[in-house]
């Protein structure tokens, strides 16, 4: 089992509660030292059902829920995790140690 301590846990419960277009929490994060990954993990048939990808106004909302917590830098850094096909990045926030 992992061990998180309460100050991740506690920036990790900001995205949890965040609201989410047709409830899908499409949100995955991935802790690295100081730097927090966000990932996209796109629901099967949910992509297509629209023109756009509505699922990245749940990325924005998972950010901003986590920055407003944190003294983070939203950075683009990709680094090259390997994830599923289904999954996408999206941006990397690096928090001040």
């Amino acid at each position: 089992m992992v061990q998180i301590d309460s100050g991740t846990l506690a920036i990790l419960e900001s995205v949890r509660w965040y609201p989410s277009a047709a409830n899908m929490q499409p949100c995955r994060i991935v802790k690295d030292g100081n730097k927090y990954h966000f990932y996209e993990q796109h629901k099967e048939g949910y992509r297509n059902a629209y023109a756009w990808d509505v699922q990245k106004i749940d990325m924005g909302i998972a950010l901003c829920h986590f920055m407003s917590v944190t003294d983070g830098n939203l950075i683009m850094e990709n680094p090259n995790i390997v994830v599923n096909e289904d999954t996408e990045y999206i941006a990397t926030v690096v928090i001040k140690e």
